[in-house]
């Protein structure tokens, strides 16, 4: 079956791969990606460590923190990401290019149509993907799918420096963000089947 992210990213650098079964319909667990709250605390002061300069430069600067941080409103809080595209029902694909080993990530504004080609060196592509599938009859999967293609062996050579100190706190984030999507994607199931038995 193919996936929306192969238009974006087809030849990776780097994958990362997550699945994880979800007590609810598909509709459901679409519905918990985009509106489920990615934050927890943990979460929270990963992300935190991480962007403390930005945090700070933003609190100076009168910037504001979003409330609640999902998988859709991702483009208004990052530097950089950009809704690369949605299979309705089914896929939605985030984007970002970027040095991301920068203390500002290195941020560089492409729209979704530039995103496959662009080539300008020393920079990554980001596409991240979160897809469901039903399995039986009120289950999904709920998968996870990042990938990178850097524009050079420079770029390459800095995420892998990066990554060695990153991984692991991404590793933490990317689990845990998930299971609050299964959270919320059970919960909305539970919700549902209890209003149609009234």
């Amino acid at each position: 079956m193919d996936k929306l992210i192969d238009r974006f990213i087809p030849d990776p650098d780097f994958v990362e791969i997550r699945e994880l079964e979800v007590e609810a319909v598909p509709g459901e667990v679409l519905a918990a990606i985009k509106q489920a709250d990615l934050r927890d605390p943990v979460i929270s002061t990963l992300f935190a460590v991480r962007d403390l300069p930005n945090r700070l430069a933003r609190k100076l600067g009168g910037g504001r923190q979003p409330e609640n941080i999902s998988f859709t409103n991702i483009p208004d809080v990052g530097p950089g990401w950009v809704k690369l595209g949605e299979e309705p029902g089914r896929e939605l694909v985030l984007g970002a290019v970027g040095r991301f080993w920068k203390r500002d990530y290195g941020a560089r504004e492409v729209d979704a149509r530039e995103f496959a080609t662009f080539g300008e060196p020393g920079y990554l592509k980001l596409a991240v993907s979160s897809r469901v599938e039903p399995r039986g009859y009120d289950q999904s999967v709920l998968h996870y799918e990042a990938r990178i293609e850097a524009t050079d062996d420079e770029a390459r050579r800095q995420f892998v420096r990066y990554w060695k100190v990153i991984g692991p706190g991404n590793d933490v984030i990317v689990r845990r963000a998930l299971h609050r999507i299964k959270a919320e994607a059970e919960w909305r199931e539970c919700l549902t089947g209890a209003l149609q038995e009234r």
